[in-house]
């Protein structure tokens, strides 16, 4: 975001000044001229329109909804800001379908502090947690809309477990997917796994869109092409 040069990623964090706002962190990622941009800076400008236009979304097809953040200004071809993605897409495409049948009969209807909660949420997890971590940020957001939707804690037993396995499910298929990350693969392949999940607890079948990925040319680690089922 700086100069363009290539990135490196370091095993061990050391302290970098980023170069937007001048602050310290520990930073395993930067690039060889040392440049860094800490995660409020690489989101700047998107943030706002991300919670905006997931509020605003209409219609039940999360994948629709995802893909009107993808193109979103400001967005980076890598990073944090598309962990919030799956979850305010889901929450959105959710809350559009109306009330959602729970097990053991009741119902839940998403609402709009639900979706600010989920985005809140998804802002906490820094970027890399893919490799870092063992777990992508996209996946996660399965799980938090999973935990919203039913109104898990970490003092309940079913809706915890639940809200785990959907991560689950959505890590494993990102993970399924192979190569180097790509965060718009993986904020597609996990919001598919967020309606299929949802299909089977809820019995809740929201329409899905083909998508074709737009971001070709717009890939830090190298578009992974026919390899990726978005290409097609």
């Amino acid at each position: 975001m700086v100069c363009g040069g290539k990135l490196v990623y370091r095993t061990h964090a050391a302290e970098i000044a980023c170069n937007y706002c001048g602050r310290t962190f520990a930073a395993s990622v930067y690039c060889p001229a040392g440049h860094y941009v800490c995660e409020d800076c690489h989101g700047a400008g998107f943030n706002d329109f991300l919670e905006e236009t997931a509020l605003a979304a209409a219609g039940a097809d999360p994948m629709a909804i995802a893909e009107a953040l993808l193109r979103g200004p400001f967005l980076p071809s890598l990073g944090a800001e598309h962990h919030a993605i799956v979850a305010a897409a889901l929450m959105a495409a959710a809350r559009n379908h109306g009330p959602i049948p729970l097990p053991g009969g009741a119902a839940r209807t998403i609402t709009d502090a639900d979706i600010r909660e989920g985005i809140r949420r998804m802002q906490q997890i820094p970027a890399c947690t893919c490799a870092n971590h063992g777990a992508c940020g996209a996946g996660m957001g399965v799980g938090a809309f999973v935990s919203i939707l039913l109104d898990a804690s970490c003092a309940k037993d079913v809706e915890r477990t639940l809200a785990m396995r959907a991560a689950n499910a959505a890590l494993a298929a990102i993970a399924d997917c192979g190569g180097s990350g790509c965060c718009k693969q993986s904020v597609r392949t996990a919001v598919l796994a967020g309606a299929e999940f949802l299909k089977e607890l809820c019995r809740v079948r929201l329409p899905l869109s083909h998508v074709r990925c737009f971001h070709i040319k717009d890939t830090t680690h190298g578009c992974k092409g026919v390899s990726c089922r978005f290409s097609l």
